[in-house]
């Protein structure tokens, strides 16, 4: 399994990789997976999975990747490291698969976003990519994606026929709970200037998450909401691209928000983890997401959730919170009526608990251990 997301900034295909490889091994001790590191022997985690802490590889001080070796390694780097180990199959958990490989190639494809989303496709980095996916896609021996909404879009846009395609749905962690420490969940909260109730959005700057909607929903709530509120983003721009990353600081100013959002910045786990169990309501807004973890993890702390009724997110929330339409009259609504509804709140608290617990990491586990086995029987898979 291509591991070199261990070596980059925190993200969600870093955490489908950790949670995934740790479930493999906990339900399948006799599987032998090798995670492929730019730079390292392979690591090998069976049955101990030798990762210091769990999660990540040590990677005996190497510096994360920068963009030309991670471009080089995930069109040919990675295929050369598998060679050596001779494995029975490539596993690829992002959408950026070798060029020329000959192994059973096993690809995660947690969206198409570039696809979909020219703004994305812009730099020569990223048609590179996309044009390798293109190739390689539909020769994969199976694609895994986490909702049915991606599914579809990978058969439309890719042409990998349904029966190589699995769909494999991702889950909160097991650390994402009601808050279990209500001061400790306030100490964080205090540390980044939030005081009192907050609505809580982490689910990424880019365009795609319609972050101007959310302030100007947030804006019209505001005057009908029973006492003091604030709207709490998390998270830094990947790029300086504007067309991707425009700054919402202007959007601020505008709607004259400046005392009442707070934009934190990069989060650590830890603080985000917090910020997710001290929120009134957590809101996306978002307009495009393959699978929309960021709600799960919000409901599976006890958060009331709205989420757009866009994409995968129908497929993720269910009935454990509001699905609106993703403007700004429709967010504002279910935002005062979940403010200040204790009733709807604690209704929502309990439907998305019971909802973020239909997902496990374990579940997805054994779909991809379906999926491998698939892989390496196409007969079968084709039928």
């Amino acid at each position: 399994m291509d591991g070199s997301f261990l070596l980059l900034p925190p993200s969600g295909t870093g955490t489908y990789l950790r949670s995934l490889t740790q479930a493999l091994v906990r339900i399948e001790p006799d599987l032998d997976i090798a995670l492929l590191v730019p730079g390292l022997r392979p690591q090998n985690p069976v049955g101990t999975m030798t990762m210091t802490p769990p999660g990540e590889v040590d990677t005996g001080g190497l510096p994360r990747l920068d963009r030309f070796r991670r471009l080089s390694w995930d069109l040919a780097g990675v295929a050369l490291a598998a060679r050596r180990v001779r494995p029975d199959l490539l596993h690829v958990p992002h959408a950026t698969p070798p060029v020329g490989s000959r192994l059973p190639l096993v690809l995660t494809i947690h969206d198409v976003i570039p696809l979909v989303l020219p703004a994305y496709r812009a730099t020569q980095a990223m048609r590179l990519r996309v044009a390798a996916l293109r190739r390689a896609a539909p020769r994969a021996r199976m694609v895994l994606t986490p909702s049915r909404a991606a599914a579809d879009d990978i058969e439309r846009l890719l042409r990998v026929p349904p029966s190589r395609i699995r769909v494999t749905p991702e889950a909160a962690t097991a650390d994402h709970v009601p808050a279990t420490n209500a001061a400790a969940s306030r100490a964080v909260a205090s540390r980044h200037g939030i005081r009192g109730r907050y609505v809580f959005n982490v689910g990424g700057l880019d365009v795609r998450k319609n972050l101007p909607v959310l302030l100007e929903a947030f804006a019209r709530a505001l005057p009908h909401l029973e006492g003091p509120v604030q709207l709490v983003i998390a998270g830094a721009p990947h790029t300086t691209n504007p067309a991707v990353f425009p700054s919402v600081e202007p959007v601020v100013e505008r709607l004259g928000l400046a005392e009442r959002v707070v934009l934190t910045g990069f989060l650590s786990d830890t603080d985000k983890l917090a910020l997710y169990q001290g929120a009134a309501l957590y809101v996306t807004p978002s307009l495009y997401e393959g699978f929309g973890l960021t709600a799960l993890e919000a409901m599976a702390c006890g958060v009331p959730t709205i989420a757009a009724n866009r994409t995968s997110l129908p497929e993720v929330v269910g009935d454990g919170g509001l699905l609106v339409e993703p403007e700004p009259d429709a967010l504002a609504t279910a935002v005062v009526d979940v403010l200040n509804t204790p009733a709807l709140a604690a209704a929502l608290r309990a439907r998305g608990q019971a909802r973020a617990a239909t997902f496990s990491w374990d579940r997805t586990a054994k779909l991809t251990l379906d999926a491998y086995r698939e892989a390496l029987n196409p007969d079968r898979a084709e039928t």
